[in-house]
């Protein structure tokens, strides 16, 4: 029977995550198939960032067409279809995005199937949208995290043949929700990809997640007891100590015009992190408050 993974990459602009997929692609005798969903080959998110921003509703309608899309083309090869059906379905995905759906095969003959969600994915609820299809389907789930360094990130950008605005980039940064399975159970199995890229820990990651397919089960609370102001005092605390600390490991390289508009964008971090642990899945035990910042920052 077809294993198939789903593997959501989550960073902001030239982050790495083409590179993963290159790495991942070119890799001699791999023995999974690679379906490569680059959102912004089919939606332009990048590009269509600030239409997206002024127009509420509108990337999720775009993201709508997107998904289920995704899990026809799945379901067809889980039910064993692919000689009949997933032509059909390929076809009518060219006809939709206007352009065809990249499958790279395996160098032997395979069943199993590794699906890149290759889009920022910087808020959790579009995440969620695949979790929960890997629950329906019983397949597995991964998340990547490209953990990136926000002024390196800008100059990559600026590097490119077509850059994205760097206000864009900076605003995705400063939203972008980390994965953090200590919060979100559903996000327990997560990668962090630094500035070398593990090939062979990628590997096996992605093998476990062929070999363990996620369950179905509820759905996250959206809920949770309200965080009494002590901790919050606490956790505002830890968080302008983060911001030192990035302050300092930052500030010989950039003027200081350069240095204030990045403290601000901390700032606007710091709070939008406040705002994210009022909505998590259970209460936070304050002992975990130092670790989990680190993560979160």
């Amino acid at each position: 029977m077809p294993r198939i993974c789903l593997n959501v990459l989550v960073g902001i602009p030239a982050s790495g995550k083409t590179t993963y997929y290159q790495q991942i692609e070119s890799t001699p005798n791999r023995t999974f198939n690679v379906v490569n969903v680059c959102y912004d080959t089919y939606i332009e998110i990048d590009r269509k960032f600030e239409m997206f921003c002024s127009k509420p509703g509108s990337y999720k309608i775009s993201r709508q067409t997107l998904v289920p899309s995704v899990e026809a083309i799945i379901s067809t090869i889980m039910e064993g279809k692919v000689a009949t059906t997933l032509d059909s379905l390929l076809c009518s995905w060219q006809h939709t995005f206007g352009k065809p759906l990249e499958i790279s095969t395996s160098a032997v003959p395979s069943d199993d199937y590794l699906f890149l969600i290759d889009d920022n994915n910087y808020y959790r609820s579009m995440r969620w949208d695949w979790a929960r299809m890997a629950k329906k389907l019983s397949l597995g789930f991964l998340e990547t995290y490209f953990d990136i360094l926000l002024p390196v990130a800008l100059e990559r950008n600026a590097a490119r043949e077509h850059p994205v605005s760097e206000d864009v980039i900076t605003r995705m940064w400063t939203r972008l929700e980390k994965p953090c399975g200590k919060l979100f159970r559903w996000e327990q199995s997560s990668i962090f990809i630094q500035e070398q890229l593990d090939i062979s820990g990628i590997l096996s990651s992605i093998e476990n997640c062929f070999a363990n397919p996620e369950k179905a089960s509820d759905p996250p609370p959206t809920t949770s007891l309200p965080m009494e102001q002590s901790a919050v005092h606490k956790l505002d605390i830890l968080l302008r100590k983060a911001i030192s600390k990035k302050t300092a490991s930052i500030k010989d390289s950039m003027d200081r015009h350069q240095l204030r508009s990045y403290v601000e964008l901390l700032q606007e971090r710091k709070n939008f992190i406040l705002h994210e642990f009022r909505h998590v899945e259970q209460n936070v035990p304050e002992e975990m408050f130092d670790n989990l910042v680190e993560e979160l920052f």
